[in-house]
């Protein structure tokens, strides 16, 4: 006969029961699984607020919750007060730090800085004025330095054109006594073209080649006394005129010519281009022999182109001393 299970589990409860109470069987011990699942249970939920918390939640992970997203869209109101905030800091003064917050040997500094910043503050206006003295100094000096150049400047200037003039007069005296001589330039011809040569190079040029062939009234009278036999027509040699033709040719010029003989006899004019030289008049003596008639003239060509040389040679030298007289300045010599 089968027993039923239900009846046995509750005669076996029972009976268990009776002896729980008479203390003959130990309790069974109380299971273990509900605290365990109530301590995962409380970290599970500690966790969660830690996060909830946490500012990387806040900013990562809330955001993106549904229901939690934030309003992207800020209303005027919000914009116009956060505007008003940003003025507001903007406007309000930088606050300095005192010496009572600030370190004191930095606050010792800043002290120091600001006094040596007001010092050179009221020293500034001395300073403009030094400033302004030294400048005007400067260019008083400057202009003093300026105006002493420039009369060194002319002094020097004059001394170089006083030494150019007196050299060329020089030169020029010297030239003269050797002209006026008869004898030839040499190497005062070369001292002649420095000094004056750029000039008056046409004079220059007519006084060189004066010095290079002398002429002078002596020689002229000498050379007309050896052109009267060409000019009048006698054959007889200069060398081998007697005594008594040079005693005529010399007397002829002294005393009156005969009422028979005309101004314009070749014999008249050679005895006043004689007189004329004996007085130093070479112009008027070289007139006359260019007034013989045309069959004559050419036998005194020599003749007249030593008078004209002489002639343009001393036109010359008068025009040279006229310029060395002449107050415009003369130019330096090359050297």
């Amino acid at each position: 006969m089968a027993s039923d299970p239900r009846g046995d589990r509750t005669d076996l409860s029972a009976a268990r029961l009776d002896l729980l109470r008479q203390g003959a069987v130990a309790p069974a011990p109380a299971p273990q699984r509900a605290v365990v699942a109530w301590t995962l249970t409380a970290v599970l939920l500690a966790f969660a607020l830690g996060l909830i918390a946490n500012p990387w939640f806040e900013r990562s992970v809330r955001s993106r919750l549904p229901g939690f997203a934030p309003t992207l869209a800020p209303t005027v109101a919000e914009v116009t007060a956060l505007q008003a905030r940003v003025a507001a800091l903007e406007a309000r003064p930088l606050a300095r730090p005192t010496a009572a917050t600030a370190d004191p040997a930095t606050g010792e500094r800043v002290a120091r800085v600001e006094g040596a910043v007001a010092t050179l503050t009221a020293q500034q206006p001395a300073t403009v004025a030094r400033t302004d003295r030294l400048t005007t100094d400067v260019a008083s000096l400057q202009a003093r330095i300026d105006a002493g150049s420039a009369a060194a400047t002319a002094a020097l200037d004059n001394a170089t054109t006083t030494a150019a003039r007196a050299e060329a007069l020089l030169v020029t005296g010297a030239v003269r006594r050797q002209i006026a001589a008869g004898a030839r330039l040499g190497p005062l011809e070369a001292a002649l073209r420095r000094t004056l040569g750029a000039r008056a190079a046409p004079q220059v040029e007519a006084i060189a080649a004066l010095g290079a062939a002398p002429v002078t009234p002596a020689s002229l009278r000498a050379g007309l006394m050896a052109l009267r036999p060409a000019v009048m027509g006698s054959t007889r040699p200069v060398a081998a005129r007697t005594w008594w033709d040079s005693l005529r040719a010399g007397l002829g010029g002294v005393f009156v010519q005969p009422v028979t003989a005309t101004a314009t006899d070749p014999a008249a004019r050679l005895d006043r281009a004689d007189r004329a030289l004996g007085a130093g008049d070479v112009a008027t003596a070289a007139a006359e022999i260019a007034a013989l008639p045309a069959t004559l003239r050419p036998r005194a060509t020599s003749w007249l182109a030593a008078a004209e040389r002489y002639q343009a040679g001393w036109r010359a030298m008068s025009a040279l001393e006229l310029m060395l007289i002449d107050p415009l300045p003369l130019a330096a010599p090359a050297r």
